[in-house]
């Protein structure tokens, strides 16, 4: 009789293996966990914030305009998108000091004067005024993306933690989480340069797991960068992660595959009902 319950059970799991693949992942999650006995619930979702939560793309169009408009009132005559496209390609190379020893906003002022440079213009105090006026109106502008509000509510509602991974400078993502006002609707957030690891390491995915009271299988990762989201996610095991195509890339071999793709936020609710989340 044991070699027949044995048989018998064998043969089911070969059945059962052989149809999983055909399931989309999160059957697939919820197939073997039925399976074994488990127990495969959503306890926390965390997000990435910048072209996450919010467009920080579109806050940084409008910070830019909001500097030409300065600089066509002080030198009329210079090309001001020159400086402005100047100023991008060394912010993108270094957007601080990678010896942190200059203050994250003098090092910017800095590259606003090197693209002042680049027009034969030399003045560190204009260059400190554009960079005073990037940073107020970026953050003026840094607001929750559409339904992104709505989404973590409804989160919150069903007992599901919800949390914000961010990487980057912590002067520069502090003062963006405070003018979006995070720490009002998040359980937990996580700045990377406050942390001993950043994103991709699976450090700050299971200290964000513990804060919020999770197990990594318990939670989704979303985020828009597949080198440190969802690579990220991946390393840390999580139940799923979810890429943000914001810029309609197209995944096409990029990086690490996620376990689903969304354009924006508000498709997160047909990928979490995949999960026996129901809003």
């Amino acid at each position: 009789m044991e070699c027949l319950s044995h048989n018998i059970f064998t043969s089911a799991t070969l059945t059962l293996e052989r149809f999983i693949p055909s399931l989309s992942f999160a059957s697939q999650v919820q197939v073997r966990a039925s399976a074994t006995g488990m127990t495969m619930s959503v306890k926390a979702v965390f997000f990435d914030l910048d072209d996450t939560l919010v467009l920080t793309h579109a806050a940084d169009k409008v910070a830019h305009r909001a500097v030409s408009r300065l600089l066509a009132t002080r030198l009329p005559e210079l090309d001001h998108q020159a400086v402005v496209d100047s100023f991008v390609l060394h912010f993108v190379s270094e957007p601080w000091d990678p010896h942190h020893q200059i203050d994250v906003t003098e090092w910017r002022s800095q590259l606003w004067n090197r693209a002042l440079v680049c027009q034969k213009v030399e003045d560190m105090d204009l260059a400190r005024d554009l960079q005073n006026c990037f940073d107020s109106e970026r953050l003026l502008a840094f607001q929750w993306a559409s339904g992104v509000e709505v989404l973590v509510k409804k989160l919150q509602a069903q007992d599901i933690r919800v949390g914000i991974i961010t990487n980057g400078h912590p002067k520069i993502q502090r003062a963006k989480l405070k003018a979006c006002r995070a720490e009002d609707l998040f359980n937990v957030i996580l700045v990377g340069g406050e942390e001993p690891k950043e994103k991709p390491h699976k450090e700050i995915f299971l200290k964000a797991c513990l804060l919020a009271g999770c197990h990594p299988e318990e939670a989704i990762m979303v985020g828009d960068n597949l080198k440190t989201d969802i690579q990220g996610g991946l390393n840390a095991k999580f139940l799923a992660t979810v890429w943000v195509d914001v810029h309609l890339q197209g995944h096409a071999n990029r990086g690490p595959k996620p376990h689903h793709i969304v354009q924006n936020i508000v498709q997160l609710y047909e990928v979490l009902r995949q999960y026996g989340v129901t809003m």
